[in-house]
């Protein structure tokens, strides 16, 4: 930047002027003992919760949600649903976690008296996630479903007679090759495992079982699932449960295959 040499004078001066205050500025404040600055620790971690999935009550007057937390025993994250009303009174726990499971997915019914949720035991495969359903009045809770794989994407039916949700189906993929059988006391190295997704484990898991989420409902007293949806592709949705069963492209599927959310009522057009 060529500027006359006064502007460029003037400029030179202002910033020195600017300069020379913040010194003083810095050398009038008192000086900040090291001691005296939080310092986060690693042991930390396990001192911070977080509130996720808040669910506004039909009547709009209280909100259930999920507080997280860490278990510092057994080095894992603890999941519990409270309550609070929405002008922030009356802030307590709604499940007390006595099974030493986690509870997730609180889902309001649409009058207003009951909470269904997915309450999971402690097995490490989580295999043991359970719909349950909670009476507000009472503060009674019954465990609806035996499912043999842990339920997702909770939704009512607009009359508050079923659950939709979505599970995992098994799918085994055809092996490339037909192997022969393994003769008796026959020392054969392991199979081989053949793997054709791209998402194909998770962190703390392991493999994934091969297969595809469908959806399915069960009544809200209680009983058999029904499946709904069948395919080779998945049937799931982070939507907001909605009342109309839709079906609509997924960017995360190929083209030509369709993504249902579990929504119970009206057809849609």
């Amino acid at each position: 930047m060529n500027l006359p040499l006064p502007r460029r004078f003037l400029l030179n001066l202002w910033w020195a002027a600017v300069l020379i205050a913040a010194s003083a500025a810095a050398a009038a404040s008192p000086p900040v003992q090291d001691d005296a600055l939080p310092i986060l620790e690693l042991e930390d971690v396990f001192g911070l919760e977080l509130a996720t999935d808040p669910q506004i009550a039909p009547d709009g007057l209280r909100v259930v949600y999920v507080r997280n937390s860490m278990d510092i025993l057994v080095d894992r994250q603890r999941s519990r649903l409270w309550i609070v009303g929405a002008d922030g009174s009356d802030h307590r726990a709604l499940t007390s976690g006595e099974s030493g499971g986690d509870e997730r997915s609180p889902r309001w019914s649409p009058d207003g008296n009951r909470i269904a949720y997915v309450s999971s035991g402690t097995l490490p495969d989580d295999r043991s996630a359970q719909i349950h359903v909670r009476w507000m009045d009472s503060g009674q809770t019954a465990r609806l479903t035996q499912l043999p794989r842990p339920p997702a994407n909770l939704s009512w039916s607009p009359d508050g007679r079923f659950l939709a949700f979505s599970m995992l189906a098994p799918e085994p993929s055809a092996p490339y090759v037909q192997l022969p059988d393994k003769p008796a006391n026959a020392d054969w190295a392991p199979a081989a495992t053949v793997i054709r997704k791209m998402i194909y484990r998770a962190d703390g898991v392991g493999y994934l079982e091969d297969g595809y989420h469908q959806i399915f409902v069960v009544p809200a007293e209680g009983g058999s699932p029904r499946q709904l949806t069948t395919g080779p592709f998945h049937h799931r949705s982070r939507s907001r449960p909605a009342p109309s069963i839709t079906a609509a492209a997924s960017p995360g599927l190929p083209t030509g295959r369709t993504s249902c959310s579990p929504r119970i009522g009206a057809k849609t057009p």
